[in-house]
């Protein structure tokens, strides 16, 4: 069934992130992947930007990352499918204090000569928009 191997996939990637495997990470993403990320730049166009983009993430953070995916949803159809999840990351931040953020995140993959990947992901954190400020230490 489709929905069990993309949430293998989704597993797998978040596995990478904790473990702060860059190439395992990467190798969930299409080469043409475009990103709409929480942090700057607006959009990743390619793969060299998006491993970029996570290699400047993880280095942020002093030790390993707590990255779990709670209420995944998965719809696929043919050669496509797309996920969104409720996402926590956790950890000690360079800086020395813990952070706790939890973001949404909706991708869509693809599968590309058998293999499922990433063609797009957006991931985002609510905002208060009378504040100016994202609203970063929620609980869904």
């Amino acid at each position: 069934m489709i929905d069990d191997v993309i949430r293998k996939r989704v597993e797998a990637w978040a596995e990478a992130l904790c473990k702060g495997d860059i190439d395992a990470v990467v190798s969930a993403y299409a080469p043409d992947i475009v990103s709409f990320d929480i942090v700057a730049s607006l959009r990743y166009a390619g793969i060299e930007s998006k491993r970029r983009a996570w290699e400047k993430a993880l280095a942020g953070y002093d030790g390993p990352i707590g990255y779990e995916v709670h209420e995944l949803e998965v719809t696929a159809q043919g050669d496509l499918a797309f996920v969104y999840s409720l996402n926590r990351v956790s950890g000690t931040l360079a800086g020395g204090h813990a952070s706790v953020l939890w973001m949404r995140w909706t991708a869509c993959f693809r599968k590309i000569d058998g293999v499922w990947l990433i063609v797009h992901d957006h991931a985002s954190v609510p905002a208060d928009l009378e504040e100016g400020r994202a609203l970063v230490d929620l609980t869904p």
